[in-house]
């Protein structure tokens, strides 16, 4: 086999070290640089730790348009949009809500589906395959409701996505408290819940430092402390990446997150994905005494959740749209622990609050809820970002899929959702 440039992939988060996997698995070199002193130090960190193919509609509902408008004005908004930043999410904001017409976004949630489904197997596959262990289970996840509006919600989507491979089982308020005895004395009022049994938890931070291991066993290479400046063009085609010493030549691939359309822009690669900032607070539980939660509690409506992890809980969740900002707001983390303290009182009333790890990061959301994953009009530029809220999800799904796209196989599922160049020719006023 004749020697190859290795691929230079940009990011090393999820997407980066999957891509980086998948690629050197098939016996394609390839290089990682990312700017930080290890993986997964991003919004791969510490986010949600749920792989959930049940929860794959976009934050572009079709009622969002009034929520945005109202949470302008109301600090507890789950989904806040702080009005110093509505100019610059203008043409942004144009296409999410243009998307979030009742067609468009059941497509884009069933195409979502599809590639998180398949994702999440393939997820386990590698796991089973490598022998990873990252504090993963598969509880299956409870999304919880209080009122018959909730539960009628939650029923259309999974009643929507079940023929395309969604299982989930409808549980009353006896069934649920049998299963997930915890909320018992929950404080706020639960109806009942769906519960999805395929969905599976898991530490994304331990995957990608393990998965990286093995791609490094297999030839791959990671340049830590390496930020990329700008890429580089020759006559029309990917040239390489300029480094802060040296260029690098090959293909590349931009596994970025929110950093992803700075990087593309100079060559015309204009990438809708803007910063949706998100909690968590992670909380020690291997020395309380209160029933812990088995499965990971989902509530829809709030955009909050519970993960049990290992010997640890994390409570997550919300939106906010305040730019790059990476400050931790302290409202945001009692909204999460009041949250908690109501669902889990007995478990709340034990944790150690203070040393609680806090964190925020910055969820790359695309404006029509799918990630880019393939080719770009600039030959030799490959795409693998815009994922927000499904990173962990979809992520060994997006590296497979792209993988196959470079090495010239055909893909296991539908790459033409997830095409930058079909969805660049859609105007945002169609």
């Amino acid at each position: 086999m004749s020697k190859q440039q290795p691929i230079i992939i940009i990011g090393g988060g999820l997407t980066g070290v999957t891509t980086l996997y998948e690629l050197v698995s098939r016996d394609i070199p390839a290089i990682l640089i990312d700017s930080e002193s290890a993986v997964a130090q991003g919004t791969s960190y510490a986010n949600g730790g749920v792989l959930h193919p049940s929860l794959p509609d976009p934050w572009n509902a079709p009622n969002i348009a009034p929520v945005l408008l109202a949470s302008l004005f109301d600090r507890n908004a789950p989904i806040k949009l702080h009005l110093a930043q509505v100019p610059a999410l203008l043409g942004w904001g144009l296409q999410f809500l243009r998307n979030s017409v009742l067609s468009r976004h059941l497509a884009i949630t069933q195409a979502n589906f599809d590639l998180a489904n398949y994702s999440t197997r393939q997820t386990d596959a590698l796991r089973q395959l490598l022998g990873l262990q990252f504090e993963d289970a598969a509880p299956g996840t409870l999304k919880i409701f209080r009122n018959p509006q909730e539960r009628e919600a939650a029923l259309r989507l999974a009643d929507f996505l079940a023929p395309h491979g969604l299982s989930h089982q409808v549980l009353d308020r006896d069934a649920l408290l049998k299963r997930e005895p915890s909320v018992a004395n929950a404080a706020t009022p639960i109806s009942g819940a769906l519960l999805f049994p395929d969905d599976r938890v898991g530490n994304a931070r331990l995957f990608c430092a393990r998965l990286a291991d093995h791609a490094i066993a297999r030839g791959g290479e990671i340049r830590y402390a390496t930020t990329a400046q700008q890429l580089l063009v020759k006559n029309g085609q990917l040239a390489g990446v300029r480094l802060a010493e040296e260029d690098l030549f090959g293909q590349v691939v931009i596994c970025a997150g929110v950093g992803a359309p700075k990087l593309a822009a100079p060559l015309g690669v204009k990438l809708p994905i803007r910063p949706a900032k998100g909690y968590s607070i992670t909380l020690k539980a291997d020395e309380l005494t209160a029933v812990q939660p088995v499965h990971p509690l989902a509530d829809a409506s709030l955009h909050i959740a519970v993960t049990p992890l290992g010997q640890h809980l994390r409570v997550l969740g919300m939106a906010e749209f305040i730019g790059m900002d990476r400050q931790l707001d302290p409202h945001r983390l009692t909204m999460l622990r009041q949250f908690f303290e109501q669902l889990l009182p007995d478990v709340g009333a034990q944790v150690d609050w203070q040393g609680a790890e806090n964190w925020c990061g910055l969820r790359p959301m695309s404006s029509d809820g799918r990630p880019f994953i393939g080719p770009t009009p600039i030959q030799g530029l490959w795409l693998n970002c815009g994922h927000g809220h499904l990173g962990w999800t979809k992520a060994v799904g997006s590296a497979r899929l792209l993988a196959d796209q470079i090495a010239g196989r055909k893909p296991e599922i539908n790459p033409a959702p997830f095409a930058y160049e079909k969805r660049q020719r859609l105007s945002i006023f169609a």
